[in-house]
C-alpha cells in the first residue's frame, strides 16, 4: 500500500510540475506511473482475493503423481496457475522431490495436493467430486474427452433431464469430475 501511495503523490508532483504545454517527456511519464499504479492495484486486488479465500480442495496422491496430476489440471483449464510447490529434500520421509505441499488455481479457485509417503487404506471416491459449469459445448466436450482419457466415465456425455449436456467422469488419477453444460 505504501508503494501506491507513493507512486500517486509522485504522478502528483509530476503532473502539477509539468507546463501547460503538455511536455511529452512528462506525458511519457506520467503514462507509465498510470500503468505502474494499475499494475499494483491488479496485484493488490488478487492478493487480497487469495487471501481471503479460507477453504481449499485438498487432494492427496498416493502414486508419487501429484505434480502431473497438478500439471495436467493447470493445463486443462482455463485462468488456472500454479502458485507454490514445496518439495521433500533428501532427508524427508518421501521420495526426495515429491510433493509436501502444492497450491494452484482451478479458473479461479483454489486446490492444494500433495504426494502422501504413506499408503493409506482410502483411496479418492466419486461421493466427492469437482463440479465444472461449462460455457459452451465445445468447453465441455473438450472436457470430457480429456478426463475420461485413462480414467473411465461414471456417466457419459448426455442429457439426464435436469441437464442438457452432463457427464460424471473419474479420470486418471481417480479424481471425479462432473461437468455440466450451462
Amino acid at each position: 500500500m505504501n508503494r501506491i501511495t507513493t507512486l500517486l503523490i509522485l504522478a502528483l508532483l509530476v503532473f502539477s510540475c509539468s507546463d501547460s504545454k503538455g511536455n511529452n517527456d512528462t506525458n511519457e511519464k506520467l503514462n507509465a506511473l498510470r500503468v505502474e499504479l494499475d499494475s499494483l492495484k491488479k496485484s493488490k486486488a488478487e492478493a487480497s482475493n487469495a487471501s481471503n479465500k479460507q477453504i481449499a480442495t485438498f487432494l492427496t496422491f498416493q502414486e508419487n503423481n501429484a505434480e502431473e496430476a497438478m500439471n495436467f489440471y493447470v493445463g486443462l483449464f482455463e485462468n488456472s496457475r500454479i502458485i507454490d510447490v514445496q518439495r521433500y529434500g533428501k532427508d524427508g520421509p518421501a521420495k526426495e522431490g515429491t510433493i509436501m505441499v502444492a497450491t494452484f488455481e482451478l479458473n479461479g479457485s483454489k486446490f492444494m495436493c500433495s504426494d502422501s509417503y504413506i499408503k493409506h487404506e482410502w483411496a479418492f471416491t466419486p461421493g466427492v467430486s469437482n463440479m465444472v459449469e461449462c460455457k459452451t459445448n465445445d468447453e465441455i466436450e473438450m472436457l470430457f474427452t480429456k478426463l475420461s482419457e485413462n480414467g473411465k466415465a461414471l456417466m457419459p456425455l448426455d442429457n439426464y433431464g435436469w441437464s442438457t449436456k452432463f457427464a460424471f467422469i473419474e479420470d486418471q488419477f481417480g479424481v471425479s469430475w462432473q461437468l455440466n453444460l450451462k
